[in-house]
C-alpha cells in the first residue's frame, strides 16, 4: 500500500443531535486523516463525540442525528453523496466496524454461523468461494480471537454466549470479512486483558503487514499508544491536538492532552493518578471559545472568546490552543 495516498479524510465535520426539540452540537468542525495502512487513534474522556465520529463515517447516524456540515471522503469519494446500492458496498466491503456493545452488532434470533455466512458472503462477492470455505474463514477468525471450539461457537445464538465471546466473534466477523478500513471502538472493553492484548496485537500485525487501516477510539492511553501511529485528542467535540503518536505522548501541548497524561496511574509514590477538575460542557449550549477553557487553568479571555484553529507546533504534530501557539512562538 502506498503510504502518501489517504484511505479516508474528514473534512470540517459538524454533527448534531435532537433530543426533545433540544439540538446538541456534538461534533464541531472535526477534521481526520487516515493514512492507507496505518493505524490512527481518536482518545479522550467518555462523551467526547468519539462513537459518534466513527458512526458517521460509517453514515449510520440515529434517526435524530443531523451532519450539519462536512464531508468524508473514502478514497476520494463522499460517503454522504453516495448512492444507496454504492453505500451498501461501502459498508460491505470497505469500512467495517467493531461496536463497543456487541448486542447491537448480532441479531440475537440467527444462529451465529448464519450471521457470519450472510457477512462473509457480500464482503468476498466475486471470490466464487463455497459455504464451506467461508465457513473454514469464519472458523480461523474464530480461532484467532481465542475462541476455542469454533464448531461449538458457530451453532450457537448471541444469547448462549458471553459478553466477551460476543464481542469477540463481532471482532472475528470484522476480520473475516477482510475489510479495507476498520473502525474500533473500544474494542476490548468486555475483554480481560490477555485476550484484549491478543487482539491488539492481532489488528497491529495486520496494520504492519499493510492489509488494513484502521480507526481505534479509546479512553485508553495505553491502548492508543500500543496500536496507533498517529493520534487525535478529541475534547467536547472537538479535535484539540493530534500527529505521530510517540511526538503527541513525548511533547504534549494541548492542556487537555497535558490533563489526560496526569491521569495515568503513577508507578511511584501513592499511585494515585490526578483527575481533570470540571466536567465536559452542556452540548446544546457549548462555550463561545475553546470548549476546555471553563476547565483550562491557562485560560485568558481570548480562549472564551475565540476559537483557536490548529497550527504545527513540530513536523507532523499539530494542535488548536492559543496558550500554545503563544509558546511555539516564543521558541521560534
Amino acid at each position: 500500500m502506498s503510504e502518501n495516498k489517504n484511505i479516508l479524510e474528514v473534512k470540517n465535520l459538524s454533527v448534531s443531535y435532537t433530543v426533545a426539540n433540544v439540538k446538541t452540537h456534538v461534533l464541531e468542525n472535526v477534521n481526520l486523516t487516515v493514512p492507507e495502512g496505518k493505524s490512527v487513534g481518536i482518545v479522550g474522556e467518555s462523551g467526547c463525540g468519539k462513537t459518534t465520529t466513527l458512526r458517521t463515517i460509517l453514515n449510520v447516524l440515529p434517526s435524530n442525528g443531523t451532519i450539519e456540515s462536512g464531508e468524508i471522503l473514502y478514497r476520494g469519494k463522499n460517503v454522504f453523496e453516495m448512492p444507496e446500492s454504492e453505500l451498501s458496498t461501502y459498508r460491505q466491503t470497505g469500512a467495517g466496524m467493531i461496536f463497543q456493545d456487541p448486542s447491537s452488532a448480532l441479531n440475537p434470533v440467527i444462529s451465529i454461523k448464519n450471521q457470519f455466512l450472510v457477512t462473509l458472503k457480500y464482503a468476498h462477492k466475486g471470490k466464487n468461494l463455497s459455504k464451506d470455505d467461508l465457513l473454514k474463514k469464519a472458523a480461523e477468525s474464530l480461532e484467532a480471537v481465542s475462541l476455542a471450539d469454533p464448531d461449538r461457537i458457530l451453532n450457537s445464538y448471541p444469547f448462549q454466549l458471553s459478553g466477551g465471546m460476543r464481542q469477540r466473534v463481532c471482532i472475528a466477523m470484522t476480520l473475516a470479512a477482510e475489510r479495507q478500513l476498520l473502525l474500533a471502538d473500544e474494542p476490548g472493553t468486555a475483554l480481560d486483558v490477555t485476550i484484549q492484548d491478543q487482539i491488539l496485537r492481532l489488528i497491529k500485525s495486520l496494520v504492519d503487514q499493510g492489509k488494513l487501516s484502521v480507526i481505534m477510539v479509546t479512553h485508553s492511553l495505553g491502548v492508543i499508544r500500543q496500536v496507533t501511529t498517529m493520534v487525535n485528542v478529541m475534547y467536547a467535540g472537538t479535535m484539540v491536538e493530534g500527529g505521530d503518536t510517540a511526538e503527541v505522548f513525548e511533547h504534549p501541548k494541548h492542556p487537555y492532552t497535558m490533563a489526560l497524561m496526569k491521569c495515568l496511574p503513577k508507578l511511584t509514590g501513592d499511585g494515585i493518578a490526578e483527575g481533570i477538575p470540571g466536567r465536559i460542557p452542556d452540548y446544546s449550549a457549548p462555550p463561545k471559545g475553546c470548549r476546555f477553557s471553563p476547565r483550562c487553568p491557562y485560560a485568558t479571555e481570548r480562549c472564551r472568546e475565540e476559537v483557536p484553529h490548529r497550527h504545527e507546533v513540530a513536523e507532523g504534530h499539530w494542535v488548536a490552543c492559543f496558550a500554545a501557539e503563544e509558546e511555539w512562538r516564543c521558541q521560534k
